[in-house]
């Protein structure tokens, strides 16, 4: 199971009629899930151990944009706080929104802070 990621599509050594890609991982069984690429898209998630660097903390929803990926282009998006975790509510799904990776928040080219994708 380490070996994978999620959104991989090579090395799985598994024929189908379509191209198939991790779509999640679960530690605890051991496992290794994979489905078509439509099933990688992601339109809300949430965040914890926030750290804010912008703000002393969001209290209220508050639009900005996200990024998820460190190439990948900032999202429109709702933040909502639920006591220590922050729920990012996209405009547009993005692909392959992987747990334990980073999710940055920013206004224009202000970073407002980031946190660990759950």
């Amino acid at each position: 199971m380490i070996c994978y990621t999620v959104g991989q599509r090579r090395g799985l050594g598994i024929s189908a009629d379509r191209r198939l890609y991790v779509i999640d991982k679960n530690a605890a069984d051991n496992t290794v899930t994979v489905g078509y690429e439509e099933e990688l898209l992601c339109s809300a998630f949430s965040v914890r151990d926030v750290n804010w660097i912008a703000w002393d903390a969001v209290r209220e929803p508050v639009h900005c944009c996200v990024r998820t990926r460190y190439h990948g282009a900032e999202t429109p998006a709702v933040l909502t706080p639920e006591g220590d975790i922050v729920r990012a509510a996209l405009e547009t799904p993005q692909r392959a929104v992987s747990p334990g990776q980073a999710a940055v928040f920013y206004d224009g080219d202000v970073v407002l802070g980031g946190g660990t994708i759950c």
